[in-house]
């Protein structure tokens, strides 16, 4: 009896598995911080070496003009878990509210932990300044994560406890490490989803890397390193011209005050010549760093026979202005801050499908809603992604024609922006911001703006140009500013309709 009952548990685990390898997918969804868009080789990038990364784009799809919800760290990351604007969930580093428990209960994570999936988290967490500081690792079923941010060297850190036992000592190569331990442990009768938030390339793995004042190669510990030793070095890697020039040219010093935040305290490197250039040739060395330890773990995913049924989507919490208009930093909808680097690789794809650079307007909470449609999980009714499926199966499909855009931070003297993306044009307006902010501040419905922007990007890609002046007038302005207002309003909308039926938490 024993005898048939071992051989009859051993088909039942053997059937689960089988459904499971036939059924849901596993999910890795890979995160970076302050990544630009077009930072990767196969984006088009003229130096940076990412050799793995461009394979599973080249072997996925890329989509090109993928815009964040919420160009600022912590509220876009509240905003993937959601998939809600930060207006509408409330939660931002200059709202009133915190993220609670009940709207943690229909995030990602949480929805697909519910419905059957093995759930981990590495890396930066991200919503710590508002809540579940010490308990974030309760929501999953594997946790190497950290509250604040990470050092280059996260050892040294108290906030990294993760990582002190890690045989690894630079940031990247940790989480690489704890990406195979996560994979070591998912069990082999469930689809796991696995959030990596990697803390580069982030202006704090910039300054820990070594003193600015010096190559980070000077460093002992990174001395003839293959990557943060000289790689990009001696290749003269260039810097935006307006480094170091006058930022007030492209947005009024009585909106936004460079010298309140930014210039002295935030990104200063890259107010200077020589130490803007310091910043590239370590942003893209630890892009590279980032490039091998994904190669890794697909390497990884094929030695446990993953790799078949294993989805990977990249995206980053914004971009990052490096020099350009004379500033550093990000909370702007330039594209340079707004847009960010997004690739889906999904192994079933059809072999004429893949490679394809699809140009349709995204947004960041249309990846959260594609996270759940490949985990045939509906999604939560408020969250307003998405899915990117139908256009990785007909890039043709039809889809929005317009995309809302907003900031809603306001330390460092950043006004509160709103905007809408079309096809060939992007509008923008800005007005002087409050912190915090309540629904009433976020309520700009007859009130003039402080400044506004007009961008054709066909003939200004680089949206060094405001047209707004010579529009004036214009049924093309008139249509954009009124196509703001409607996006506005209706976040507003939405928000009003979300506190009466859902608890909101004050700070």
């Amino acid at each position: 009896m024993p005898g048939k009952y071992t051989v009859l548990m051993v088909l039942l685990a053997l059937v689960s598995v089988s459904a499971h390898a036939a059924g849901k997918p596993n999910i890795i969804f890979l995160l970076t911080d302050d990544q630009r868009d077009n930072s990767f080789g196969f984006m088009g990038h003229e130096f940076v070496k990412t050799p793995n990364v461009d394979k599973l784009i080249k072997n996925g799809v890329r989509f090109s003009n993928a815009y964040i919800a919420e160009p600022t760290c912590a509220p876009s990351r509240v905003s993937f878990f959601t998939g809600m604007h930060e207006r509408v969930n409330g939660v931002g580093f200059s709202s009133s509210y915190k993220l609670n428990e009940e709207q943690w209960e229909q995030t990602y994570p949480a929805v697909l932990k519910r419905n059957g999936y093995f759930t981990g988290f590495i890396g930066k967490f991200g919503v710590e300044y508002y809540t579940f500081r010490g308990l974030a690792d309760k929501r999953f079923d594997f946790w190497r994560g950290h509250d604040g941010w990470a050092n280059f060297f996260p050892k040294t850190k108290e906030n990294c406890k993760s990582y002190h036992d890690s045989g690894e000592d630079i940031i990247t190569p940790v989480m690489g490490e704890s990406i195979t331990q996560f994979l070591d442990q998912a069990p082999a009768d469930k689809p796991f989803c696995l959030s990596v938030s990697f803390s580069v390339p982030h202006g704090s793995q910039m300054f820990s890397m070594h003193d600015w004042e010096k190559r980070a190669c000077e460093n002992p510990k990174l001395k003839g390193h293959s990557v943060y030793g000289y790689l990009y070095r001696d290749q003269g890697v260039g810097i935006p011209k307006e480094t170091a020039t006058d930022p007030y040219q492209y947005i009024p010093k009585a909106l936004m005050d460079q010298e309140q935040g930014r210039k002295d305290k935030i990104y200063p490197y890259d107010y200077t010549v020589e130490a803007c250039r310091e910043h590239h040739i370590r942003y893209y060395q630890q892009i590279t760093g980032l490039d091998l330890v994904i190669g890794d773990m697909v390497e990884t995913l094929k030695k446990k026979g993953l790799d078949k049924n294993t989805v990977i989507i990249f995206a980053s919490d914004h971009g990052l202005l490096m020099g350009e208009y004379g500033m550093g930093g990000k909370a702007l909808l330039y594209d340079l801050t707004a847009k960010f680097p997004c690739f889906v690789y999904d192994p079933h794809m059809p072999e004429g499908k893949r490679g394809r650079n699809i140009k349709a307007l995204i947004s960041s909470l249309d990846i959260t809603s594609t996270i759940l449609d490949y985990a045939g999980v509906d999604q939560p009714s408020e969250m307003t992604g998405k899915s990117l499926r139908p256009l990785i199966v007909d890039e043709h499909a039809p889809w929005r024609e317009s995309i809302f855009l907003e900031n809603l931070y306001t330390g460092r003297d950043t006004p509160f922006s709103e905007g809408i993306r079309t096809g060939q044009w992007k509008y923008i307006r800005m007005v002087d911001g409050v912190d915090p902010y309540t629904e009433k501040d976020t309520d700009f419905r007859g009130r003039t703006p402080d400044f506004e922007q007009l961008f054709d990007l066909e003939d200004d890609p680089g949206e060094r140009v405001n047209l707004i002046g010579e529009y004036e007038g214009s049924d093309l302005l008139s249509e954009l500013r009124t196509m703001c207002q409607n996006g506005s309003d209706d976040l507003n909308n939405q928000r009003t309709e979300y506190k009466k039926t859902h608890t909101v938490t004050p700070r």
